[in-house]
């Protein structure tokens, strides 16, 4: 990486420093989408940008980490990012030893829903990363939503990148979440254009959450006053989703996923992939047919989780050490 990147008129310098080096930024490049650019829809995302926040060790090998479809660029603990138990000083994703990109992907702005596909976000990840001066990264990780993009990535650009690690992710939708995805797009149009579309927004969230976790781990956390306890637990997620995304990036995502397909045998890239034997939108199913079919698979891990789809982000201590194993 360039440390002339930094100085970026578009980017926001959050400088500080600690460990050894003294050679840590904590950085935002911003890049404006190019008016001719085109997803492969031919869509267009006038106005729209992609924002890298960069922390960690500049002269250290890069880790570009994706989330889900709520997950954002604020990924290690300096930001309280939604990784914070994985990624920061002395973590599985160390930023005393390597630096971690994070990405706030578009649609931002409000509008007709675009018609993208994993593969169109993997190459603005790429025009980002030139942006910001970086070449090659030595990982991608990416976790449901972020695990689809980075087998796009893996495809399209097989020399910037060293490693991938997929999690709670595979190469084709599952057709009952499909289904369920479906149905939140079509809340999403009965109130669209109307003064309730936050409130559609809420109600394809709290159905979504329904789907992220397991029938045992509800059983166990609502036990008493279910009713009451899971009620609120479902308005409290729907009505933080509503203040934050917009009825067109719900839908955009929502159909990017279901947009999806990677052959796995093109992807050439040394590949880890860990999945939850309870996960209801990525059955291990279509794991294990990503695993079986992947040329280089290094790793495969199938984690004990009561979490299910969530198993990613609730899991900290057995994916931190499988993040060790793989990335070390």
């Amino acid at each position: 990486m360039s440390l002339s990147a930094l100085s970026n008129g578009n980017a926001e310098d959050i400088p500080y420093t600690y460990g050894p080096r003294g050679d840590s930024i904590r950085h935002d490049v911003v890049m404006p989408i190019a008016d001719e650019w085109r997803a492969r829809s031919g869509d267009r995302l006038e106005g729209e940008t992609v924002r890298l926040r960069l922390v960690g060790q500049a002269q250290s090998p890069a880790i570009l980490v994706l989330g889900g479809i709520s997950a954002g660029r604020h990924v290690t603990s300096q930001d309280q990012g939604w990784w914070k138990d994985l990624a920061g000083p002395g973590r599985a994703l160390d930023t005393d030893r390597a630096l971690i990109i994070g990405a706030d992907l578009p649609p931002e702005r409000k509008g007709e829903p675009k018609l993208l596909c994993p593969e169109d976000f993997a190459r603005l990840l790429a025009d980002a990363l030139d942006e910001a001066g970086i070449t090659h990264i030595a990982a991608f990780v990416g976790s449901s939503f972020g695990g689809m993009v980075g087998l796009s990535f893996a495809r399209l650009y097989p020399e910037r990148v060293g490693k991938l690690v997929v999690l709670c992710a595979g190469h084709r939708p599952s057709p009952m979440a499909a289904a369920v995805r479906h149905v939140q797009r079509e809340i999403l149009s009965l109130t669209e254009g109307t003064n309730r579309e936050a409130d559609g927004v809420a109600l394809a969230r709290k159905l979504a959450m329904t789907t992220y976790r397991t029938t045992e781990e509800f059983d166990r956390r609502f036990a008493r006053g279910a009713d009451e306890c899971v009620f609120s637990y479902l308005e409290h997620h729907g009505a933080k989703y509503r203040d934050t995304v917009s009825s067109c990036r719900f839908q955009t995502f929502s159909a990017a996923i279901d947009a999806h397909t990677e052959d796995p045998s093109n992807i050439t890239v040394l590949t880890s992939v860990i999945a939850s034997d309870t996960d209801r939108l990525v059955p291990l199913a279509i794991t294990h047919e990503l695993a079986a079919r992947l040329p280089r698979l290094e790793r495969y891990d199938v984690l004990r989780s009561p979490y299910g789809h969530d198993a990613f982000l609730k899991e900290p201590q057995a994916i931190g050490a499988l993040l060790k194993r793989m990335l070390s």
